[in-house]
């Protein structure tokens, strides 16, 4: 993918870019549903209360959330409303953080700690409340499976139910041999797994969609194909410049490009989150004997390795299957021919089956592995680095990040705590990334 020049500004001004929307091939998401027209393009100069940079499920959220305080709101997206990683992933619903409460506790002050573990669990319960509130149709089915592929990943699944149990989740269900797990998914690939029915998947980009068309409803103005060329934050006073040279004076500004920012982000954010490209394939639509052979329940399932596997079957009968994670910063090849043989290791029997789609996106991760939230200026705060949570965790994201911008900053402030180191590497930053990632999918391979 591309990414704009730096665009260097005096008087303590920063910049930052939006990457170009530089994908192999459309999703079969975006084959299924156009997004609407809203604005289009702007086209001039303007003021507003608040600015937000990035049309994802991040962005969508908090200008929602925002609009639905009576904020004056303006959305900026590079591309069209779903072309980045919000648009174009596996559509996995996961309720909990991405890395483990304990790591995040540690930066919560005591008081606030179960807030933010209930702060984990708000995602799926938000969706639920958005899906009908806003009446979207999503094709939404609720049941997940954490799949084990060896002993160790079954010590893991224990006690992740264990800890979950403890603070009152009863949601889950262990499937402790092979033949509770067929219930599930039927697959010789796992010894055993762990129910979710609190989790699941949906249609990501009908419910970006979705959400993008209440806030339009609730009075966001959403700007499409308006790249952010440069940002502009001395003395408080928040000013975007777009591609095209028009310019955006805003009151407060929210950041939520994530992995589609460029590489002249802010300081702040700069170097805290990788761009991981995963790739995503759909199979022609299976028939209903070729369903319940490999997932009866229609559960959302993610194996336990680091490099994953996470499948599903969606609304029209089709293998949704994805996993194949690059750290290295160029658009991935033979995207179909490697998911296709991940598919066969787990299903040997889907081989014949056609392949409708295959296409990437790109995710941003953090070194801990936790959201990485934070502040530009007392007017411009940001969040980033979900690392594989996003389609659940970015409405609570734009619900922490519009009650910083009303005033109250509870947990924004707690989630700030957190400390987040950049990747290390400098210019051998993607080399690096790459060979770590390298060494974890070893592990995988061996059972270490």
């Amino acid at each position: 993918m591309k990414c704009f020049k730096r665009n260097l500004k005096p008087n303590n001004a920063k910049s930052l870019s939006k990457m170009s929307i530089s994908h192999i091939s459309k999703s079969i998401y975006q084959l299924d549903i156009s997004p609407p027209k809203f604005l289009g393009q702007l086209n001039k100069d303007i003021r507003c209360s608040v600015a937000i940079i990035g049309g994802g499920l991040t962005g969508i959220s908090t200008a929602l959330s925002l609009c639905e305080k009576g904020f004056d709101v303006c959305l900026f997206e590079a591309g069209n409303i779903g072309d980045g990683g919000s648009g174009r992933n596996g559509g996995q619903i996961c309720q909990g953080w991405s890395s483990s409460f304990e790591k995040l506790s540690k930066y919560i002050d005591p008081e606030f700690k179960e807030d933010m573990w209930q702060a984990g669990l708000e995602g799926p319960n938000l969706i639920k409340e958005r899906i009908k509130k806003y009446k979207i149709e999503c094709d939404v089915h609720w049941g997940y499976v954490h799949t084990a592929i060896h002993k160790g990943h079954m010590r893991e699944l224990e006690a992740y139910q264990k800890s979950f149990e403890a603070h009152g989740y009863n949601h889950l269900l262990a499937l402790n041999n092979k033949s509770s797990l067929f219930n599930y998914i039927c697959s010789d690939a796992y010894i055993g797994g762990l129910y979710d029915a609190g989790s699941g998947h949906l249609h990501p980009l009908k419910y970006l969609i979705g959400l993008s068309k209440a806030a339009s409803i609730a009075g966001a103005k959403i700007y499409t194909n308006s790249s952010i060329f440069s940002i502009q934050t001395a003395n408080n006073k928040n000013k975007l410049i777009t591609k095209q040279g028009h310019s955006v004076i805003a009151e407060q500004l929210v950041i939520c490009g994530n992995a589609y920012l460029g590489a002249v982000s802010p300081k702040n954010m700069r170097g805290k989150i990788a761009p991981v490209t995963s790739s995503v394939m759909a199979t022609e639509p299976l028939n209903n004997a070729e369903i319940k052979s490999v997932i009866p329940s229609r559960a959302a399932i993610a194996d336990g390795n680091t490099a994953l596997n996470y499948f599903r079957i969606d609304k029209q009968n089709r293998m949704i299957f994805g996993g194949r994670a690059s750290y290295l910063n160029t658009d991935p090849i033979n995207v179909e021919k490697d998911l296709k043989k991940r598919m066969r290791a787990v299903f040997p029997d889907l081989m014949h089956k056609k392949i409708q789609q295959a296409w990437s996106g790109r995710i941003g991760i953090t070194v801990n592995r936790l959201p990485h939230f934070g502040r530009i200026s007392d007017s411009a705060i940001y969040v980033q680095g979900y690392s594989g949570h996003g389609v659940a965790f970015s409405g609570v994201a734009g619900n922490i990040l519009s009650d910083a911008v009303s005033g109250k900053k509870d947990r924004f402030n707690q989630l700030t705590k957190i400390l987040h180191l950049p990747f290390p590497g400098g210019p051998l930053r993607t080399p690096i990334l790459a060979l770590g990632m390298g060494w974890y999918k070893m592990r995988d391979y061996f059972h270490i």
